[in-house]
């Protein structure tokens, strides 16, 4: 069985075989009956001001804010970015979960602190037969025009084979799927409407079927994602776009990221990133210090509310 961080690992290399939007409490790495988090980024020096660190689920956003239902789906979502000096609401996530516990309906609208009118940047709407995904329509509110996709799921022996794309009434693309006799991924090919060949993925996995590298490749560019395990823990892992090492992310023995080394491509150094944490009594986190090069450059704070 694997270990819940293995498992998140599994799922954040395999996102192209993620057919659905739902996410769970576990894919954030919080642990107990959590109803809500809300964690700002500040810059280590300067408690008065919100900043983006690029990390820890922040990605290009100064605050985020998550709410969980009592079986620990994701059902909303809020980024906020720093409007003028204060934070504001950039856009939110509302996702709907049906009986069956799976999503039904996943909705983005960009607010953008209400400084244009609100709209809907997309749609999702979910469709299942005995609880297995067979359709996806999306909808996609562009700055010139919008766009509106369906995606039908085809499977063989109870395993997904293709994904095909529609626009417009035509297809658009089409994703085949390849697993080994134990079900673990093997290659992700894309295919666009005339045939010709585009992204591919391939997945090497270890003995066990715990993925070991991904590679990328399309149009002559490559890349990988190679995962280094102590264990049956992840303790490294590596991007590289050909034979350059972009990244690399190392975790330590509970799974939890404590050094980010990535290519300044300003300078050509390498920034090394490290990663301090403080916990609840739930093993949470609530604060993290992460210092730049061997200076402290920001601080995460989240406040977590939980289920009785």
């Amino acid at each position: 069985m694997l270990t819940k961080k293995c498992g998140l690992i599994l799922k954040f290399l395999l996102l192209p075989f993620v057919i659905s939007a739902q996410f769970k409490t576990t894919d954030f790495e919080l642990t107990g009956k959590v109803k809500s988090v809300q964690s700002v980024c500040r810059p280590y020096y300067n408690s008065g001001k919100t900043a983006v660190s690029g990390f820890l689920g922040h990605e290009d956003y100064d605050s985020v804010f998550l709410s969980f239902d009592k079986r620990r789906n994701l059902v909303l979502r809020e980024n906020y970015l720093d409007y003028k000096g204060k934070l504001g609401i950039f856009d939110r996530t509302i996702n709907q979960i049906n009986p069956s516990n799976l999503i039904e309906k996943s909705e983005i609208t960009l607010i953008q602190n209400d400084e244009e009118p609100r709209k809907i940047a997309q749609r999702k709407r979910y469709y299942y037969l005995k609880n297995q995904l067979i359709r996806m329509d999306e909808f996609n509110s562009g700055r010139t025009s919008d766009q509106n996709w369906t995606a039908n799921s085809v499977y063989k022996n109870g395993v997904l084979s293709e994904k095909i794309y529609w626009m417009d009434d035509a297809v658009f693309s089409t994703e085949k799927f390849e697993f080994d006799k134990n079900y673990n991924p093997v290659s992700k090919k894309t295919f666009s409407n005339n045939g010709t060949a585009g992204l591919q993925i391939d997945y090497q996995n270890d003995k066990s079927g715990m993925p070991i590298n991904t590679i990328s490749q399309s149009t002559g560019l490559k890349t990988e994602e190679i995962i280094d395990y102590k264990g049956f823990y992840p303790s490294k892992i590596t991007f590289k776009n050909g034979s350059e090492i972009t990244k690399t992310v190392f975790y330590n023995p509970a799974g939890r990221v404590f050094e980010v080394d990535r290519i300044n491509y300003q300078n050509q150094n390498i920034d090394i990133f490290k990663f301090e944490y403080e916990f609840d009594s739930e093993n949470n986190w609530i604060r993290c210090e992460i210092s730049k090069n061997g200076q402290k450059a920001f601080v995460i704070s989240r406040t977590i509310s939980y289920y009785p």
